[in-house]
């Protein structure tokens, strides 16, 4: 039997969901919500999904008792309600990132989510990637020793999307919660999720504000960095823009005491090609390069299979949902960005370091 899925908000995101179900397959769409009917209805028509079905309300479709998950597709500031309503409604969420727009709000989502014991999963699409799987299955297989620093990194030179995404009172803030929520889950999610304690960051909108797009309507960052500590003693530099003056902001890594890895590419920089790596290479069916073949090398890696990373996060929250639990993605790992985003927006405007502190759940 197929998992039925009402869906929340009808915007673009919506389109590349609804189309991550049908890829992955054993999923049927039973309901649309949007608070503006009119686009409700255009979906609905679109997906095949009866009249009946389409509602202006989502506390009104999740009376019907033949939901069995809900997808959350509206701006970040109106994550929370659907989210926590769904959940208490005893429906499974696939919350669209960033998982909200303030730490509040995700903490709520968290909660919801625990006490319902239903599955809430984030679409942080990037984290399937074959490549960032095998840089995590590196580092928890020890391979790196203690993580001491790495960098967090994602870049646009001109890249500010416009739209809800430039204000507070849909997005919540810029750069750092919409493209830079899939570097910074991938960096902490590879470490393992270490606990955050305290960031020193700045935020910025020069070049947006010298656009006549964007002056004097865009209240939100396009441009953010942070030096954040975690409890263990690690160190990571988180680095995001949508606009600035450069064509890159260099790359995620992890820096070991052992070796090193490239999060974006899953190159491993060692003192030897030790035969503990070569046990996971063999295990993962890939093929290690490393140059030079013997002492201080750096190892590539290649068989990584073609992966539709929007398709795989689907099949796991299909797999997660068939199986009861526990969601692919934790959320108590995802919320970890909202604490260290809490923490760059309150150190920027205080000009100087912060703490951060990780919610009770």
């Amino acid at each position: 039997m197929a998992i039925r899925v009402g869906i929340v908000g009808t915007g673009g995101i919506s389109r590349a969901h609804q189309s991550a179900y049908a890829k992955a397959g054993g999923f049927e769409i039973v309901a649309v919500c949007d608070m503006i009917k009119s686009k409700a209805r255009q979906a609905a028509e679109e997906w095949g999904v009866p009249k009946k079905n389409v509602f202006s309300s989502y506390n009104k479709m999740l009376e019907m008792d033949d939901i069995d998950t809900v997808s959350v597709c509206t701006y970040n500031q109106g994550h929370r309600r659907p989210t926590v309503a769904a959940l208490e409604a005893g429906k499974h969420v696939f919350c669209e990132k960033p998982m909200a727009a303030t730490l509040p709000d995700a903490a709520a989502m968290v909660r919801a989510a625990k006490a319902s014991g239903k599955i809430l999963q984030i679409g942080i699409h990037s984290t399937f990637n074959p490549r960032l799987q095998f840089a995590k299955k590196v580092v928890d297989a020890g391979l790196l020793g203690d993580i001491y620093y790495s960098e967090s990194v994602g870049c646009r030179r001109r890249g500010n999307p416009g739209h809800t995404f430039i204000y507070k009172k849909t997005a919540g803030a810029g750069a750092t919660v919409d493209i830079g929520v899939y570097n910074m889950h991938n960096s902490l999610y590879a470490m393992g999720y270490p606990k955050p304690v305290r960031v020193s960051a700045i935020t910025e909108d020069y070049i947006s504000q010298q656009d006549p797009r964007f002056r004097g309507i865009m209240d939100v960052e396009e441009f953010g960095a942070a030096w954040v500590r975690f409890e263990d003693g690690g160190v990571m530099v988180f680095k995001i823009s949508w606009a600035i003056h450069q064509d890159s902001l260099g790359s995620s890594f992890c820096l070991g005491t052992k070796s090193g890895i490239s999060v974006d590419s899953a190159v491993v920089y060692a003192d030897e090609y030790s035969d503990e790596l070569k046990k996971l290479v063999e295990s993962e069916g890939l093929t290690a390069e490393p140059n030079p073949p013997e002492g201080m090398t750096t190892i590539q890696f290649s068989g990584f299979p073609a992966v539709d990373v929007w398709e795989a996060q689907m099949t796991a929250f299909r797999e997660a949902v068939k199986s009861d639990g526990p969601s692919p993605i934790p959320p108590e790992g995802v919320m970890l960005t909202n604490v260290i985003m809490d923490g760059i927006f309150r150190s920027h405007k205080a000009g100087r370091e912060v703490s951060v502190q990780v919610p009770e759940i």
